[in-house]
């Protein structure tokens, strides 16, 4: 009956030191996106012509690849800045900064994209 005690209290602890690790390891993650994503929402404005944004990323020899999502009326213009580590239920995941633009070429949002697989 003790060692059972002892093996519950221990599985216990040992689960909630995985997940006090697992959160302190994502919002650190999440501190290098904020900081990686402040010059851009920082130094382009929402209305900036496509242009002007492309001028933006070639001076700072930053890579985009544009992509459309279904339903989407504008293009976005990703670019990557990490990967998430996989995990029990998903693989790992892709972060990216998303551009995203209107259907008349005009920034419309900055923000984080995140993309993986899960079960």
């Amino acid at each position: 009956m003790r060692k059972g005690v002892v093996l519950a209290v221990f599985v216990v602890a040992l689960v909630a030191a995985w997940l006090t690790y697992s959160r302190v390891t994502q919002a650190r993650r999440e501190a290098s996106y904020r900081v990686a994503i402040a010059p851009f929402k920082r130094d382009l404005r929402i209305g900036m012509d496509r242009a002007e944004v492309k001028d933006y990323l070639a001076s700072h020899s930053i890579i985009c690849n544009t992509v459309r999502y279904g339903g989407s009326d504008g293009d976005t213009c990703e670019i990557k800045i990490g990967e998430e580590p996989d995990g029990i239920f998903c693989d790992h995941w892709t972060v990216y900064i998303a551009l995203e633009f209107s259907p008349a070429d005009k920034l419309r949002e900055i923000h984080i994209r995140k993309i993986g697989t899960c079960l």
